[in-house]
């Protein structure tokens, strides 16, 4: 029960440290243009093959299933996915090594998520 609620946790404090991580940027451009970008973007995925905003959801999901906690960390686990989301979309709208640099911080993170919540699961 108390695993559970932890992996919950986790995984909630995980997706708020990566947006505020990923909330800022240097660039100049305004918001609309990262805005176009946003929506021109392929739904958070990443193109590198690693883990996706879907597999944190769905690994948050498998790691609450069953427990106490079930009802409660539904939210927490699309509040994580809406955070690699955004994370990887705001990003992609970076230019040169910022962006790559970026880009890879938000894919490792994602990974580690995945792998934590399955291996807690």
């Amino acid at each position: 029960m108390r695993k559970g609620t932890l992996l919950v946790t986790f995984a909630v404090l995980v997706s708020f440290g990566l947006f505020a991580g990923c909330g800022g940027d240097d660039d100049s451009s305004s918001s609309s243009t990262a805005a176009t970008t946003t929506e021109e973007s392929s739904g958070g995925g990443t193109s590198s093959g690693g883990s996706t905003p879907d597999d944190v959801y769905n690994a948050c999901l498998d790691a609450i299933s069953g427990t106490p906690a079930e009802a409660a960390g539904k939210a927490g686990c699309q509040a994580a996915k809406d955070a690699f989301e955004q994370c990887t979309q705001q990003a992609s709208s970076l230019s040169g090594s910022a962006k790559e640099t970026a880009v890879n911080a938000c894919q490792d993170a994602a990974d580690k998520a995945t792998a934590a919540l399955k291996s807690g699961g």
